[in-house]
């Protein structure tokens, strides 16, 4: 999301109260099946650590390309997958959370559902699809390393934050994208610009409009793993808030976050080594599996 769609993408309603709030199903499913979601691979195959990327919206799997190839370079096995209505996956008539979390359930490193994966690293989209899954199953991650998660979206703010999107859609030009984004690698603007090519109007507005309750710090504070968030720079449109931070923090023990400074929402490509160096601090610091 841009920093104006992000922005239209808050307000100040107050987030509901935990309890039941998964179960009553507030959420919706429109289409009530999982998709096979099409994959990206580097590093050994079968090595451990194994992580799996997931991407924002209008995004794919192949826009990881720097944190993956840093990963692999560490020795891990790394999994990248395009999310429902992205990249080479599946369309569908319906893009609610809960049907993106039902998708991503189905990947298991190396095909071993029992481990799960050590790591899940999610951007925007990706980071609310994997605190959704990991709420539902909480051995499917070990850790979840969040960059500037969509925890909230008020749905009074829906059509205009659809507009804003929208408008980004037109405006497909890596040129552009690295004057407005100066840290950026220019292979970043150019699999932004590819990415973004793939996805349809329909796919980001039902993503929108298919999710009128999506407040998910309460989802987020039930899961079991460990967390951590790393939010961009509050001057530069972030989409996770230090308040969301303070709260989370303070009704879980799992979870810490950290304001990347100087970064804008995209932290994997303003600062990928900062985001490789937590990912690796991260797993180290979880307890030995025998």
């Amino acid at each position: 999301m841009s920093g104006a769609a992000r922005s239209a993408s808050r307000g100040d309603s107050e987030v509901p109260d935990a309890a039941g709030w998964w179960d009553d199903r507030r959420v919706t499913s429109n289409a009530g099946y999982p998709v096979q979601l099409a994959t990206l691979r580097w590093g050994p195959p079968d090595a451990r650590p194994a992580v799996l990327l997931l991407h924002g919206l209008t995004s794919a799997a192949g826009t990881w390309w720097q944190v993956a190839s840093a990963l692999a370079a560490e020795g891990w096995s790394v999994t990248a997958a395009d999310l429902r209505g992205h990249g080479a996956s599946p369309r569908t008539l319906g893009y609610a959370l809960d049907d993106f979390a039902g998708d991503v359930l189905g990947l298991a490193p190396h095909g071993n559902p029992v481990r799960g994966w050590d790591l899940v690293i999610g951007h925007s989209l990706g980071g609310a699809v994997a605190t959704v899954a990991a709420a539902r199953h909480p051995h499917w991650a070990r850790a979840l390393l969040l960059l500037d998660p969509v925890l909230a979206v008020d749905e009074h703010r829906h059509d205009t934050l659809v507009t804003g999107l929208l408008g980004e859609l037109r405006e497909l030009d890596p040129d552009a994208l690295l004057a407005a984004n100066p840290r950026w690698h220019s292979e970043d603007a150019t699999q932004k610009v590819v990415a973004a090519r793939l996805v349809s109007p329909f796919v980001v507005e039902r993503t929108v409009r298919d999710n009128a309750r999506w407040q998910l710090e309460p989802v987020a504070a039930r899961i079991r793993s460990r967390v951590r968030v790393l939010a961009a720079d509050q001057g530069k449109g972030a989409s996770f808030t230090t308040d969301e931070g303070e709260r989370l923090g303070a009704s879980s023990p799992q979870f810490d976050f950290a304001v990347v400074d100087g970064a804008g929402h995209s932290i994997q490509r303003d600062d990928p080594e900062r985001v490789v160096a937590e990912a690796v601090a991260l797993h180290a610091a979880l307890p030995s599996i025998p």
